[in-house]
């Protein structure tokens, strides 16, 4: 499945580095076009994001949010 920049997703099968993320929604603010991962922003929290940077996902790791 394909998630555009503005789409709110969930984590449902995190690698198991991204473990963590399992369950939590956030919106996808690069749509993975160059790397192919899809950056998440606001699963971390907001100082751990502006030190660590937004957290990335491949598309088969996301879902839609309900």
């Amino acid at each position: 499945m394909n998630f555009s920049k503005g789409d709110r997703v969930t984590v449902t099968n995190p690698n198991p580095g991204n473990a963590r993320f399992r369950g939590r929604t956030g919106t996808v603010t690069d749509d993975g076009s160059k790397s192919g991962l899809m950056a998440v922003k606001g699963i971390d929290g907001r100082l751990a994001e502006a030190v660590k940077g937004t957290p990335g996902f491949y598309p088969e790791e996301l879902s839609p949010a309900r």
